[in-house]
């Protein structure tokens, strides 16, 4: 053991080290850089999954959207077919019994001969 000086009770605390106030400081920062870092992870993380889910969610409205327009069409077809003028004036004949009026039953009334309109 000639290596190693000898160790008295003074001399055995000047062998030991002791954490300066700067190691301190520098765990701190490295602690709380990694926080940081963690934190700012997480934050993209959730921004990601919020993200994923309103894509699934504009996904889902979109087939909705494409089948409410599917299910237009034959209403719209239906409505051409029902609204042809052909169509219409056949079953006024037909069903109701309509005509088109002569120029004889076409009466003209002019402006000043309205019957005043009375909501009593």
């Amino acid at each position: 053991m000639k290596d190693f000086p000898r160790q008295t009770k003074r001399s055995s605390k000047s062998l030991v080290r002791k954490k300066t106030v700067i190691a301190k400081r520098s765990s701190f920062r490295f602690a709380l850089t990694w926080i940081l870092m963690i934190g700012v992870a997480l934050f993209f993380v959730q921004q990601r999954i919020n993200f994923i889910k309103l894509e699934k969610e504009v996904q889902i409205l979109l087939k909705q959207k494409e089948k409410i327009q599917l299910s237009i069409l034959p209403l719209k077809l239906e409505e051409r077919f029902l609204t042809q003028h052909d169509k219409i004036e056949k079953r006024a004949r037909e069903e109701l019994g309509l005509q088109v009026p002569r120029q004889v039953q076409i009466i003209k009334l002019k402006h000043s001969q309205l019957p005043a309109d009375s909501n009593e």
